[in-house]
């Protein structure tokens, strides 16, 4: 039998460091740590990722820092102290891509802003992640993903313009912060290839509220367009059991499809139903009797009917019931990881799949300094003695979680 041979992975050999704490800035690095790239994570000195701590009351460690930085190794060092920045510079020297989610100004002030770097390493691409960008008036301001979520419309979208309006409340996603981490990953693999081409590194400038803003489908276009409010809402509709969502459209072959699932061939022949702008005129009415069915069934009959006559639907699934699907199993959406603390517990993998490269989660999340010893002997040359004065000096931390 053939021998299976290990796939690459797309970023083998790629050296990124990172400075960033909570979701944007360690989602980008993560991605790349799964597609084989080696990131070190400087953490903020003494305590480490303030993730750390988050949601810590369901687990001994923290969920959220857990998932975005498995595969990474860790350093926590003093970047107050000389030998601190000292460190942070060298290995800066080496790297190929800098992640960086402070506000802007503050790696100019340690020394490490892209005129800093550039002389240390010109090809370098440096990353900042931030609330609002480094530029325009509210560059300076400390943005978070709710921010974004406030002021790109997005909350807005979701309830005031319903009507009857709605009191606007947070998402269960930090949907802000996700989408700044996924745009900053595909602007370093951009800015990866255009140094493979050309040699040349950048300055790479991410901000949450663009990345929002920008990710909208189509409501903020039609008003930039027409000068009109339209926001669409995907229906969801009550089953016996529970919830499922389905749309009468969007052509009429869906319509044929959800009448047959209903027992009801010939309502796709109705006159208000009969071609694609018949069925548009009466999209209400046709929603109803859609509606009145769903209520008579149950969700998994309703999306067993649906789904074999090729109409897209899908129950709404709760936490517990969204993360054993058999679909989550077959496409490796989890993957048990050996932690160091609470020992094998499945992870969230990565989303990406290649036909002949890899990609996924490589190993845990580092414990706080866990690499200490390790990057500064192997990757920065530092003899023992000079490792052990920095741990005495308390430049270096490290514990447990």
């Amino acid at each position: 039998m053939p021998e299976n041979k290990k796939k690459p992975r797309a970023f083998e050999g790629v050296r990124v460091l990172e400075f960033a704490a909570l979701i944007a800035g360690p989602s980008c690095g993560k991605y790349l740590a799964d597609h084989g790239a080696d990131v070190i994570k400087i953490e903020r000195f003494p305590f480490g990722d303030v993730s750390r701590v988050y949601n810590r009351t369901h687990a001994p460690r923290s969920p959220m820092y857990m998932q975005q930085n498995a595969g990474k190794r860790g350093l926590c060092i003093d970047l107050k102290q000389p030998e601190g920045i000292e460190a942070a510079r060298a290995l800066a020297a080496k790297a190929d891509v800098v992640i960086e989610a402070f506000t802007p100004g503050v790696m100019d002030k340690l020394g490490l802003g892209y005129e800093d770097l550039k002389t240390l390493n010109p090809a370098v691409i440096l990353c900042s992640i931030s609330g609002f960008g480094q530029t325009g008036p509210n560059a300076n301001r400390p943005g978070y993903a709710h921010i974004s979520h406030a002021m790109t419309g997005w909350l807005a979208m979701q309830f005031l313009h319903c009507d009857p309006p709605q009191v606007p409340r947070g998402p269960g996603i930090a949907i802000g912060d996700t989408t700044a981490g996924l745009t900053a990953f595909g602007a370093v693999s951009a800015a990866l290839y255009r140094k493979a081409m050309t040699g040349e590194g950048d300055h790479i400038d991410i901000a949450l509220f663009d990345s929002l803003f920008g990710s909208n489908d189509f409501s903020l276009q039609t008003y930039l367009t027409a000068g009109e409010v339209d926001v669409f809402y995907h229906p969801v509709h009550a089953t016996r059991d529970g919830y499922i969502t389905a749309s009468v459209g969007p052509d009429h072959r869906s319509w044929q499809g959800t009448c047959i699932a209903m027992g009801q061939p010939d309502l796709a022949n109705d006159p208000r139903f009969s071609d694609a702008a018949k069925l548009e005129e009466n999209m209400a009415e046709a929603a109803a009797i859609m509606r009145a069915w769903l209520q008579t069934m149950k969700s998994d009959d309703a999306e067993r009917l649906l789904t074999a006559n090729h109409v897209a639907c899908g129950i709404v699934q709760t936490i517990d019931k969204a993360v054993n699907q058999p679909q989550v199993t077959a496409r490796n959406l989890t993957l048990t990881v050996d932690d160091p603390i609470m020992g094998p517990v499945r992870q969230i993998n990565s989303a990406f799949r290649y036909k002949n490269a890899d990609s996924g989660i490589t190993g845990p999340a580092p414990l706080l300094g866990q690499h200490n010893v390790e990057i500064l002997r192997d990757d920065l040359g530092y003899d023992e003695a000079r490792i052990r004065r920095l741990q005495e000096q308390g430049v270096l931390k490290s514990g447990p979680g």
